[in-house]
């Protein structure tokens, strides 16, 4: 079988071999059919090649090491045409005022020496100081960092003038720019994805993505960007991986597979992070909920309207702010937010924020200040805070919303996991829905993500 390599995003192959590689490039997933009575689950196979012609298929670049493995266990020899642009680095990493600690020196020669893949590590570890250490290494590469938020490109943008990064530029947050034109770009994939092309196809050498748990679908923002750019240097950064197989497939081709790790347990070891300690509650709820069949009414009974839960809630956010500790609490539902906050005014006279989707950039910005300043001790937040929020001296973080994600449950805890000089642990407080068997189920999925990282 013969591999020709076309450039960084991708790689050819004839009708033929694209046949034989198929096993490997595609997975069974599902989609539901409405019937009469229920909705029926129907079994499709999906596929991640790129483009399929009459005479040659392609495929992402980034999935050449997955695919030299799985022709080396089926036997099949295989020969590569052409080889992957590398840029030499030209500088050891620095950054004025920050002395790299080893594990955030590791990452980088990591990202240095591979060029392409995605690096796993904790929030607050040090992403950003990690991700202008490998610019660093590369002062006359032109440079594209992309995120989903706002928030976080303008935290981008500050670190980045912080530390003396001259020639650099913002899309997003209501600065439009028709094209590229500066070394370094720092932007939303929102607005990025309205550019033109052809004006950003071969400009840059290095692209980052953070949050990069959010390139999952062949069809995703992402993709679009990430199949239209030639920079050899494609990197990744994110807390949590993605464990279904297409979010794999596509972060591995657009990006590549994960080059470099850091844990939790490990940055805690480290003295990098505050050590989470898990406080699991038998969550209360009236046993009515067994009349219920359907999810959606089960979720609503059961966690957004229980009041016997809302109310537990309240009483253990106001433990936590009788001995001035700060709190955020996090729900999925509006609703849910505002009967928790019902709750927690009849046992203490203070104003609790909320933190909602359509919230203004600077009234998020005054709330995320009086929680570091300790004049704001209890928050609320749907998923709009999940990332891109740096909260130093958070003491305890609230899972009052159940769920199953193992994304959203570890970027909520990774909200408090900042050490500082009087904080070395953190107080996780998640609850457990035991009546129904959808929430049952829910509980389950979550105490493995626990029991998986050692915390149970």
């Amino acid at each position: 079988m013969q591999i020709e390599i076309l450039d960084a995003i991708e790689c050819q192959i004839s009708k033929n071999d694209g046949k034989i590689l198929f096993p490997a490039l595609s997975f069974e997933t599902v989609y539901w059919v409405q019937g009469p009575y229920k909705k029926t689950r129907k079994k499709y196979t999906k596929n991640v090649f790129s483009f399929r012609g009459k005479n040659h298929w392609r495929f992402y670049t980034g999935l050449l090491p997955r695919i030299r493995r799985w022709c080396k266990n089926n036997n099949i020899p295989i020969k590569i045409v052409g080889e992957e642009l590398k840029i030499q680095r030209q500088k050891p990493p620095f950054l004025k005022g920050i002395k790299f600690r080893e594990d955030q020196t590791k990452l980088i020669n990591l990202a240095c020496r591979y060029q392409r893949g995605i690096i796993q590590a904790p929030t607050g570890s040090g992403k950003t100081v990690i991700q202008l250490g490998i610019l660093s290494c590369y002062p006359k590469a032109r440079a594209l960092i992309l995120t989903h938020t706002t928030s976080i490109v303008d935290q981008t943008f500050k670190e980045l003038q912080r530390f003396g990064f001259k020639n650099i530029e913002m899309f997003g947050g209501g600065n439009i720019i028709k094209k590229p034109s500066k070394q370094i770009t720092v932007s939303t994939m929102q607005s990025f994805v309205k550019l033109n092309p052809k004006d950003y196809i071969d400009y840059y050498d290095i692209v980052i993505i953070d949050e990069a748990h959010h390139v999952q679908s062949i069809k995703s923002t992402y993709s679009t960007i990430l199949s239209h750019l030639l920079a050899p240097i494609r990197l990744g950064f994110t807390a949590t991986v993605r464990s279904n197989i297409e979010a794999q497939l596509v972060s591995e081709g657009l990006l590549g597979p994960v080059i470099g790790k850091t844990t939790i347990n490990e940055a805690a070891d480290l003295d990098i992070l505050a050590k989470p300690k898990l406080k699991l509650i038998k969550a209360k709820c009236s046993h009515d909920i067994l009349d219920l069949r359907k999810y959606q009414d089960v979720y609503t009974f059961g966690i957004v309207e229980n009041q016997l839960r809302n109310r537990q809630i309240a009483q253990i956010v106001k433990g936590f702010y009788d001995k001035r500790k700060t709190t955020l609490i996090f729900v999925n539902h509006i609703a849910h937010g505002d009967l928790i906050i019902k709750e927690i005014q009849k046992l203490i006279k203070t104003k609790v924020p909320f933190v909602k989707g359509d919230m203004a950039q600077e009234e998020r910005t005054k709330i995320k200040n009086a929680l570091l300043k300790k004049t704001i001790k209890i928050c609320i937040a749907t998923t709009s805070w999940v990332e891109g929020v740096d909260i130093k001296n958070l003491d305890s973080v609230v899972l009052a919303s159940g769920g199953k994600s193992e994304i959203q449950t570890m970027q909520r805890i990774g909200r408090g996991l900042r050490k500082t000089d009087g904080k070395d642990t953190v107080i996780i407080v998640d609850f457990l829905d035991l009546l129904h068997f959808h929430l049952i189920r829910q509980t389950g999925e979550r105490l493995g993500i626990y029991s998986d990282v050692g915390w149970l």
